[in-house]
């Protein structure tokens, strides 16, 4: 359940805004990148704990930090960029629900990044939290590795409209970069799940109701974990922050509504397919137990008579009428024959195998 739900023990009874993580430390050293743009040019900078942050006239920021473990790298953020308390205290905190905040000086995102494990077939999660206002965003993230790539080459090479926006841009840029690899991971699991349809229907077995109830809980974590984007988006949708530019910005936010509304409806049929496949499994079964016990009970139909002759010649009378004939062995093996016959042919005709 540590996938559902992270306890909150390491904060209770603290004031609110305290700088308490909560979560697996996943790195030794947060590790800090500074980009810094504008629509001449693009810097990037590898930063330690120690570094400073400086300002950069007519340039857009962006700070990336890897790891949240560090109270005293956070605290030292917090004062630079002038970041609400409450924000960065859930930013310390890995458990948060997807969500969208606004703030005097800043607004604030948090939501999970997602990924598929082969090795153990479950979705992985890690938290990031963007905070953003005019000319600067910091992103918060759990670990090394993420799918900004994309917008890292595109700040690089200077393609798009990236450059010559502001935050609320790159903001939406690295949003876009997460649904859409919401949409490659349900593309990746339904891959999987369609193949389930053909084992289930030419070989079940007890494994096929293993994998897909796999895939049901795997499908559930991951609606639990998306299902709150679509109001952090629809939370943008409506914000009159000054940090947003309506008119330049709203329309890519407009965008990506649809693109997390396909998302959730990809999930939800993935889900449905999966309970229908349960359910085609267990009519598979029947039906295939349903044809051993037609045949098993035609078997004993047929053999009931046959067990009457062969109980009544085989009884022990030192007189009975038909075993001094020469024949009656013959007869007797005839008569068997015929009622067997005949029964297969009645059954036959019936359609009842």
């Amino acid at each position: 359940m540590a996938r559902f739900f992270k306890k909150r023990t390491e904060n209770k009874g603290l004031a609110p805004g305290a700088l308490v993580f909560i979560g697996q430390k996943r790195l030794d050293k947060p590790i800090l990148n500074l980009h810094h743009y504008n629509g001449q040019g693009y810097k990037q900078e590898a930063l330690n704990e120690d570094s400073p942050i400086g300002d950069f006239p007519n340039e857009n920021r962006w700070l990336n930090v890897v790891g949240l473990h560090d109270s005293d790298l956070m605290d030292r953020i917090q004062k630079q960029f002038g970041l609400h308390p409450l924000a960065m205290e859930d930013v310390m905190n890995t458990g948060q629900r997807a969500k969208f905040e606004e703030f005097d000086d800043h607004l604030f995102i948090t939501l999970k990044m997602l990924q598929f494990n082969e090795e153990t077939g479950q979705v992985q999660s890690e938290q990031l939290s963007l905070l953003f206002a005019e000319d600067f965003l910091i992103s918060f993230q759990e670990q090394e590795g993420d799918v900004f790539d994309p917008v890292r080459h595109r700040l690089s090479e200077g393609r798009g409209m990236i450059r010559k926006r502001g935050a609320d841009y790159l903001a939406y840029a690295l949003l876009d970069t997460i649904v859409d690899s919401y949409i490659y991971l349900i593309e990746h699991l339904g891959e999987k799940i369609d193949d389930l349809e053909l084992r289930v229907l030419d070989n079940p077995d007890e494994s096929i109701v293993s994998e897909i109830n796999t895939y049901k809980r795997e499908l559930h974590f991951v609606m639990k974990l998306i299902k709150p984007v679509k109001d952090l988006i629809a939370g943008i949708l409506r914000s009159n922050s000054p940090f947003i530019h309506g008119k330049e910005t709203l329309p890519y936010f407009k965008d990506l509504e649809g693109l997390i509304l396909h998302t959730l409806e990809s999930v939800d049929t993935y889900r449905n397919l999966l309970s229908d496949y349960l359910n085609l499994y267990h009519t598979t079964i029947s039906s295939k137990m349903n044809d051993i016990m037609r045949v098993l009970t035609i078997f004993s139909a047929i053999f009931i008579p046959l067990s009457f002759f062969a109980g009544v010649y085989g009884t022990n009378f030192q007189y009975f009428p038909e075993l001094q004939y020469k024949y009656s062995y013959f007869i007797f093996w005839g008569l068997i024959l015929i009622v067997a016959g005949t029964m297969l042919w009645y059954f036959r005709r019936k359609k009842w195998f």
